[in-house]
């Protein structure tokens, strides 16, 4: 797994579609994912230092969480099928590690609000990742 970090959000300017840029840590290469404009503000609220008034969905997830007694671990993005990322939030609750399936975008959002680590699987940074010179967001 290589760690990255969410380099920035901004608008696809082929498409005109909000875009999540997650980098390695030598932001040599990144990784876009396309989400939807919701997705993009929960994702930039923490990056920001904004609290939302209301808890949003992630801050929901980790409010149920930790009532349960798990800690958000970390956010793993790990496969990619028909175009389609694929992602998990990893807990743990006393020695038993928990992976739940998830959007990519709510795994980020999750993890930045903890500052829990992000994490890409090698074969999907192989396959999706973008050079530096690539990334073309705005």
């Amino acid at each position: 797994m290589i760690q990255v970090t969410v380099d920035r959000i901004g608008v696809d300017q082929n498409t005109d579609q909000a875009v999540v840029l997650l980098g390695d840590l030598t932001r040599t290469t990144f990784i876009p994912i396309w989400i939807r404009s919701l997705e993009a503000t929960a994702i930039a609220l923490p990056l920001q230092g904004v609290k939302s008034p209301r808890p949003l969905t992630a801050d929901l997830v980790i409010s149920v969480a930790e009532h349960l007694g798990a800690e958000i671990v970390m956010a793993t993005i790990e496969e990619i099928k028909n175009e389609t990322f694929y992602a998990s939030l990893v807990l743990s609750k006393g020695q038993e590690t928990i992976n739940i399936d998830c959007r990519p975008s709510d795994a980020i959002a999750v993890a930045l609000r903890k500052e829990a680590p992000i994490y890409v699987d090698e074969k999907v940074m192989a396959e999706a990742g973008i050079s530096a010179e690539d990334s073309q967001v705005q």
